[in-house]
């Protein structure tokens, strides 16, 4: 959700991002993908392939991007301004010195039940989005675009307090692992313009018959085409969040197309196995070092790969969502494989490496593109009418 990984100046995210990645988590039903299929006959069959698996692997979404959650939350009519807990460190083992005036509302060091002690602020909600925005956003872009990020930043943190806030001290953290936010440091003349025009203003979507405030996930830019949450992590699909091609629209960033990546086989295995001990995934775990990957699976809206099939030396093989693909690379514990900016890419596989091709976006790509917002203010467009075009069906609502 930021200018790093996902967003604009990413690290994963993270993002991290995420810590790039990352990010804020909706609610996620099994996976149920049906049996692994044997290579197409073009590859020759081994003997050790008759142990492939028979089952359906149901692929769980990652620990690393948190607990379970409701596709939607519902909320009261006489909703007023919630108060929001940013946490500002990692965990620490002594209190953190958190410089006074940096921050507006209440700042304290907070032990946790493991003993170690964390940075917390909290504020009200807009206060808080005063330090959010220009963290996000470049500086010289349009108001309009910092109006429509207020709506969607101000969205994702209230579904953030309805939801995973209720598992921990904190709501948000002050990164990409949630949102950017400065204190008051990062605020700026724009970034109070923005909250204080659209003061309150939030996004309700539609979940079946019901219609609540849903995780309003945006990202740096989507290279043509939006992702479903459901292909992404295995959240609820919501139509607001449908994935769909969006064009050209966001081509002015960086990372619209991105160049080729190879990783050698032995740094994928090290990531993989990584990824399965951090999230607990047993099939991943079972690989030993991976000899092959293909594309499994494309959305069959925008062609954009879901699911990959890595295979092993024993004729073992199992699937990984191509978003966490992409995060097991990031996660790297050697921190030698390169990064890559998204999940939508082609593979090509050689002996002892792949070569990612053909990369599109930066970001898990679900939701409002950042550079496609400011793309569509420059062309005369209002927030809502953005907001309309990244959250199609989602309502703006005056919730205080």
């Amino acid at each position: 959700m930021n200018k790093h990984d996902g967003t604009l100046r990413w690290t994963l995210r993270s993002m991290v991002a995420l810590s790039a990645l990352a990010l804020a988590t909706c609610t996620d039903p099994p996976l149920d993908h049906g049996p692994l299929v044997r290579p197409p006959a073009s590859h020759p069959v081994k003997k050790t392939d008759e142990r492939l698996p028979v089952t359906p692997i149901k692929l769980q979404k990652p620990r690393i991007l948190g607990p379970v959650t409701p596709a939607i939350v519902v909320l009261p009519q006489d909703y007023s301004e919630p108060l929001i807990r940013v946490r500002l460190t990692s965990e620490m083992d002594n209190p953190p010195a958190i410089k006074k005036g940096s921050y507006r509302g209440k700042v304290e060091a907070v032990r946790l039940a493991n003993g170690k002690y964390i940075g917390l602020n909290t504020l009200p909600l807009d206060s808080y989005l005063q330090g959010v925005l220009a963290k996000e956003l470049y500086g010289s872009w349009d108001i309009e675009t910092y109006k429509t990020q207020a709506v969607a930043a101000r969205t994702y943190a209230v579904y953030q307090i309805s939801t995973d806030g209720a598992s921990k001290p904190w709501d948000v953290t002050n990164d990409e692992s949630s949102q950017m936010y400065g204190g008051i440091a990062g605020e700026t003349a724009k970034s109070r313009q923005a909250v204080a025009a659209t003061r309150g203003q939030i996004m309700l979507g539609k979940f079946g018959a019901q219609s609540g405030v849903f995780c309003a996930y945006y990202s740096a830019c989507n290279g043509g085409a939006t992702q479903d949450p459901f292909d992404a992590w295995g959240d609820f699909s919501l139509d607001v969040l449908a994935a769909r091609k969006t064009g050209s629209i966001d081509s002015n960033c960086p990372k619209y197309t991105w160049p080729a990546m190879t990783v050698t086989k032995t740094a994928l295995s090290r990531c993989i196995r990584n990824w399965g001990a951090r999230n607990g995934f047993s099939h991943l775990l079972a690989l030993g070092p991976i000899t092959r990957v293909t594309i499994n699976k494309r959305n069959a809206t925008t062609g954009r790969p879901t699911e990959l099939l890595l295979a092993d030396a024993a004729g073992r093989s199992s699937p990984i969502r191509a978003e966490e693909f992409r995060l097991a690379l990031v996660y790297d514990p050697a921190g030698e494989t390169p990064k890559p900016f998204s999940s939508w890419f082609e593979i090509v596989d050689s002996t002892d490496r792949i070569t990612l091709t053909n990369g599109k976006g930066y970001g898990h790509g679900i939701g409002m593109s950042q550079w496609g917002a400011q793309a569509l203010a420059l062309q005369g467009s209002g927030y809502k009418q953005i907001l309309n075009f990244y959250y199609p069906g989602a309502v703006v609502k005056k919730a205080w």
